[in-house]
């Protein structure tokens, strides 16, 4: 099973000026994600904090985001949960509402056996027949699939892949290698020319909401065998993510978006606002570039 598209913006999640999920937000993001040409969108992940989100404020994300966009993008919902109940639902109504291919992290917070991680996934791909992507981000999930187990994952032909958010790039090329029919999608943006290099499907990540262009003009200049365009465009992403870490790469994220007048809101808590110096350097970088309303 294929996933259509190769470059796909980790969704940032709107919200309300009070914290509530913004629905409304939902159309306005989408229009100015996809103008930068990206193929689609991966919702409800990290970058959507989906962990600060009750099933139910999940669940109305992916609902408006299919009824609005399923017809103009390749869409990914992220499902997973520290509940395989709760993955299982959200892995229907993904079906249901026109989504075109599934993703999850492993359980997190608790230790699970690998068996059990496996009867997680197969849940998943049980509730739904749409492919799944299998997120590996150790840093986050606390999970570390080794190379062997991811490999046995991918055996069943309802898995098209991996969202790999790390940066083992020796392991995600013996990846590629062991399995050259599925799909392998780069998750960490600073690194995204070294997976290029080595050999991508693509990348999904969360500074692909504001600058996707980049990622796009990476991939294309790196398949022109164009390295100095390649890394001109690498460098000017990373000089982005390094103000990024100092604001907090989603308050950042979001802080930029919302000066484009597309409105996404604030994080939500324990999310804090970004300091003032952080910002003067993130506008100043967006002014440079030309990033304007």
């Amino acid at each position: 099973m294929k996933v259509s598209g190769s470059i796909f913006a980790a969704m940032l999640t709107p919200f309300n000026a009070d914290g509530s999920l913004s629905t409304a937000g939902v159309a306005p993001l989408v229009d100015y994600v996809l103008s930068k040409g990206v193929d689609g969108l991966y919702a409800s992940g990290s970058t959507g904090e989906s962990v600060l989100q009750s099933r139910d404020e999940r669940a109305a994300l992916l609902s408006e985001l299919g009824d609005y966009a399923r017809d103009k993008c390749t869409l990914i919902a992220h499902v997973g949960s520290a509940s395989t109940d709760e993955a299982v639902s959200l892995a229907k109504l993904a079906g249901e509402k026109g989504f075109h291919a599934l993703s999850a992290v492993p359980p997190f917070y608790y230790k699970h056996s690998y068996s059990d991680i496996v009867d997680y996934y197969k849940a998943i791909v049980d509730a739904s027949e749409l492919p799944l992507i299998i997120y590996n981000i150790p840093v986050l999930s606390g999970v570390d699939i080794p190379t062997e187990k991811l490999l046995e994952l991918l055996g069943d032909d309802r898995i098209a892949g991996v969202k790999f958010t790390a940066q083992d790039l020796f392991q995600f090329g013996e990846l590629r290698k062991a399995a050259p029919d599925k799909s392998f999608y780069f998750g960490t943006d600073e690194m995204f020319l070294g997976a290029a290099a080595v050999g991508t499907d693509g990348g999904i990540g969360s500074t692909y909401n504001l600058i996707g262009d980049v990622y796009v003009g990476i991939q294309n200049a790196v398949a022109n065998a164009d390295m100095d365009e390649a890394r001109r465009l690498q460098r000017k992403a990373n000089d982005l993510i390094a103000i990024l870490f100092k604001t907090g790469v989603l308050p950042g994220l979001k802080h930029a978006l919302n000066r484009l007048g597309v409105p996404v809101g604030p994080c939500r808590k324990p999310f804090s606002a970004p300091s003032t110096e952080s910002i003067k350097l993130l506008e100043a970088w967006m002014d440079e570039h030309k990033l304007l309303r």
